[in-house]
């Protein structure tokens, strides 16, 4: 699912990747792991296609990040998720439905299962990190993506909501045969990953991880 060769990317006059290779085999549930500032959220920029890195190849699907077919296949949490804070909980997923054309009463009840039941009807502004978190997991999954990329995707959230994601990745996982990447710092399951990679362990041109992807 993601091949990603010789990757060099660079921050200002700071280098960030220098020679990363590594690749994620379709269906494959990989954490990203290391200290503050060795390039988790960067990579998972690159993969969806918001940033272009100095030299290297990077493949979703044996297409380019920025591919337009790539986009349909993609789900991306980052954070803090980009939200309009001028909408309420109920009109953002409106929003979302309307741009993936899905119905917005599934979105809702995806919602419901995360808690946010009571909350649907007030301005994004007003929810708290992590009723941003739960709204933007609904959001980067609803047109269910054969690859999502997660950004501190457990970090907020209350211990019911947290069983619901983790079942929901689990799922995706073996129903869909869905590509998970996601980064974090603690894995509420120790189950949850087939793999952790640390980006911190890394060398500028070591090889981190291989997968048999496709």
């Amino acid at each position: 699912m993601i091949d990603i060769a010789g990757l060099e990317v660079r921050r200002g006059d700071t280098e960030v990747f220098s020679g990363l290779t590594m690749r994620v085999a379709k269906g494959e549930m990989v954490r990203l792991t290391g200290p503050n500032g060795c390039g988790k959220s960067t990579l998972l920029s690159v993969l969806a296609g918001l940033r272009v890195p100095s030299s290297g190849t990077v493949s979703i699907a044996g297409r380019l990040p920025q591919d337009p077919l790539v986009r349909g296949l993609r789900g991306f949490l980052q954070e803090p998720p980009p939200l309009y804070e001028y909408l309420t909980a109920r009109e953002q997923l409106a929003l979302v439905a309307g741009l993936w054309d899905v119905r917005t009463g599934a979105l809702l009840e995806r919602a419901d299962v995360l808690g946010l039941t009571c909350r649907q009807d007030v301005l994004v502004g007003g929810l708290s990190l992590g009723q941003r978190k739960k709204l933007g997991y609904v959001c980067a999954t609803a047109h269910d993506p054969q690859l999502l990329l997660l950004d501190e995707p457990f970090n907020g959230l209350d211990s019911a909501a947290l069983t619901a994601v983790v079942d929901d990745l689990t799922r995706r996982k073996q129903e869909g045969g869905t590509t998970i990447v996601w980064v974090s710092h603690t894995d509420p399951d120790a189950g949850l990953a087939d793999r952790t990679i640390d980006l911190g362990a890394r060398d500028g041109s070591q090889v981190l991880a291989t997968g048999d992807g496709e």
